[in-house]
């Protein structure tokens, strides 16, 4: 049975920050019990806005040998976070900085951190993490919440090691690895007791972490505690794992034909077989890949390996499958993804074995449009391509479906989405482009049937200004180009309007020259009745179009300090011809995680606190008075979140704020009893500097 012991928890400030430690034993009851140890360490709120953050030194009590980190984050498309790790046996003499990869096997949940793979060290107890945190072409720069590192201790004592028989002669059982079955426990009961199915597919991976481990069976260890512990699954993922060396292990408890855990949707009716590793751009050992026929031909000698067919809720899966053929993910590296023809052929005794490519696969692009003809720098632009089927066997697509939006500098293989062999996808090229043809890529999320017609959806944003050609292809991935480069199209992309403009001749317009932008009167007649420059600050960009955010309408808006005007010329001569953005949801979206945004299953109300059943929270006090003095549900919204502490993105200090659908409301008690106590954040401005367009405080 699995117990926990909490030993130490500690909160400690650090540079404006916090970071949490504790550790925790994870142990099995008696006297000859052993322990894998967690020790972990939380930082939150010490994060720059761009550039490279590296952490104080951390120092565990006793050794640890493999190293995880996880995050929070709000990463916009195109930018990066990287992690790196160095570990010290003494403090002084320190290894050699180690580039953490992406988990790609976990599919992004809400609520959840984005870990790592784990790294696998010698005995150490420092440690160490660095992140660059890298913004797109745009400007725009992930948001780095929280981060976790933690040091585990996953050696196996001597009772674990056993030298249990082989299973069939030749794969090393779970024992062989050392693996702490208490694990599999919590409180008496078994967190993910075996479920069983026929095996259908044959799914490979890589693990992502390091080549040539010279421990496989550490290794092991070490992604067993990751899976079993750290993310809460109460076993390993995998049901075999290879290493270097062709030896086979066993993963998940529970014999043959047992469930995984290692392809989201896609676990019932598959095995999952992972080669330790990263094969994105390493080959895979011969001995590894010739372990893998032989365990495929042994343990799903069912699976015809040269078949493809429906499965779950995807066409034309091949039997023999990479992670990367039921996900959206570079799983199992493009090197091992691309030896699997060659696995599929040895199973079959033929060569190797490709997607099917019948001669009537063909497609035509019947028109491709893109718009606006004019827009500014990061907006996003929208292509629609028709695409018929002229053969007479299905088009089958790719991820991303319909959507998907681009930014320049991403390509779809940096975007997660590499090719798969024989599908199909609608390429977007442009003027200027020095890096993968047709970067920007889309597919059908369903097949097109012979003689069908299909319009594909997807969007893109440029940084660089000017006038562009943009041209589009239809792929086959690693087959062949059915049209490339048709249907050119120019479109010309403007600066961002939020530099200082003269006045405007147009008598409709107001000028405001503390910013230098020109406000059309409907709009000023709006800030004049509702406020002003306390509610809304002023002006930061000219009036401009773009789509709106809730239903993509293009509406005239423009961008104060605090708030976004838009113009609904539906509604005119009502009071609700001008709106305001919901600036507060849309600078706060995915960060439903976090407790602040949670809402309450229960909250009692009082003469100073209200309860908003709509949202789930409260509203209380001094930001209690302010909404009611100052415009309520019209002006403001609902709150979204509770009270919390936050580091402006606008003058870089911590404040008590709450979140509200178009709102932030902040207390500055250092100017208590004046009309400045209580105000509103600057939603405007952080929304263009987001956006790239503005320069924030930090």
């Amino acid at each position: 049975m699995l117990r926990e012991r909490l030993n130490r928890r500690t909160l400690l400030k650090v540079a404006g920050g916090a970071l949490l430690a504790s550790v925790v034993d994870l142990r099995q009851p008696g006297a000859q019990a052993s322990a894998m140890t967690r020790t972990a360490w939380v930082e939150r709120g010490v994060f720059p806005t761009s550039g490279q953050y590296q952490s104080a030194v951390f120092t565990t009590e006793g050794q640890y040998n493999s190293v995880e980190v996880g995050w929070f984050a709000d990463v916009p498309a195109g930018s990066r976070l990287d992690f790196a790790v160095r570990t010290s046996v003494d403090g002084t003499t320190w290894s050699e900085w180690v580039d953490l990869h992406t988990d790609h096997h976990l599919h992004p949940l809400e609520g959840r951190r984005t870990y790592a793979a784990p790294l696998l060290t010698e005995p150490s107890t420092h440690l160490q993490y660095r992140v660059d945190i890298v913004p797109n072409a745009l400007g725009e720069a992930p948001i780095l919440h929280e981060v976790e590192i933690a040091a585990v201790d996953t050696s196996a004592p001597a009772q674990l090691l056993a030298t249990p028989q082989l299973i069939d002669g030749w794969i090393i059982p779970r024992a062989g690895w050392g693996a702490d079955e208490s694990l599999r426990f919590k409180d008496g009961e078994e967190i993910w007791p075996p479920r069983y199915a026929p095996i259908e597919k044959v799914i490979l991976h890589h693990t992502v972490t390091q080549n040539r481990p010279p421990d496989p069976a550490a290794a092991i260890r070490s992604i067993y505690y990751y899976h079993a512990v750290t993310l809460g699954w109460g076993d390993i993922g995998y049901n075999f794992l290879v290493d270097w060396e062709g030896r086979v292990y066993e993963g998940r408890y529970g014999g043959g034909g047992v469930i995984g855990g290692h392809a989201l949707q896609y676990n019932r009716g598959s095995i999952g077989i992972a080669v330790l590793g990263n094969f994105q751009q390493t080959a895979v050992p011969q001995a590894a890949l010739d372990a893998i026929v032989r365990l495929i031909r042994e343990h799903a000698g069912n699976v015809d390996p040269g078949g493809w067919s429906f499965f779950v809720d995807r066409d034309n899966v091949p039997n023999i499958a990479g992670h990367r053929d039921v996900l959206s993910t570079e799983c199992p590296g493009s090197e091992f993804y691309a030896r699997l023809p060659e696995i599929r052929g040895w199973l079959k005794g033929t060569g190797p074995i490709y997607a099917p490519q019948s001669a009537d696969a063909r497609g035509r692009l019947v028109s491709v449009t893109v718009t606006p003809k004019t827009t500014y720098v990061g907006m996003p632009i929208r292509v629609d391509a028709v695409v018929e089927n002229v053969g007479s066997t299905p088009l089958y697509g790719q991820e991303p479906a319909d959507g998907f939006t681009y930014v320049e500098g991403q390509d779809f293989q940096n975007a997660g989405f590499p090719k798969i062999a024989g599908r199909f996808r609608v390429g977007i090229d442009y003027t200027g482009n020095n890096g993968l043809p047709n970067p920007f890529r889309w597919g059908s999320p369903r097949p097109i049937a012979p003689g069908e017609q299909a319009t594909i959806t997807g969007y893109f944003r440029l940084a660089t200004t000017g006038t562009k050609t943009i041209t589009a292809s239809l792929v086959q991935e690693f087959v062949r180009y059915h049209e490339e480069n048709a249907f050119p199209q120019e479109i010309t992309i403007e600066p961002p309007p939020t530099d200082a403009v003269p006045r405007s001749p147009n008598a409709d317009m107001v000028y405001v020259d503390v910013t230098g932008h020109n406000v059309p009167r409907i709009f000023w007649d709006y800030w004049e009745r509702n406020g002003g420059l306390m509610r809304f600050g002023y002006p930061l960009t000219e009036p401009f179009y773009e789509p709106s955010p809730v239903d993509g309408k293009t509406l005239l808006v423009q961008y104060f300090e605090r708030a976004r005007f838009e113009h609904h010329p539906e509604l005119a001569g009502t009071p609700y011809e001008v709106l305001l953005g919901l600036l507060g949801r849309e600078i706060t979206a995915g960060r439903e995680h976090e407790a602040p945004f949670r809402p309450l299953a229960n909250a009692t109300p009082g003469p100073d606190r209200d309860f908003f059943p709509e949202t789930g929270h409260t509203l209380a006090y001094g930001f209690r008075d302010y909404w009611y003095r100052n415009g309520g549900l019209p002006i403001f919204g609902y709150p979204i979140s509770e009270e919390f502490q936050e580091l402006s993105r606008t003058d870089g200090e911590m404040h008590t704020v709450q979140y509200f659908e178009r709102a932030r409301f902040e207390w500055h008690p250092d100017k208590r009893g004046t009309p400045y106590e209580f105000l509103l954040g600057h939603l405007g401005r952080e929304i263009l500097i987001a956006r790239g367009w503005l320069k924030g405080a930090y």
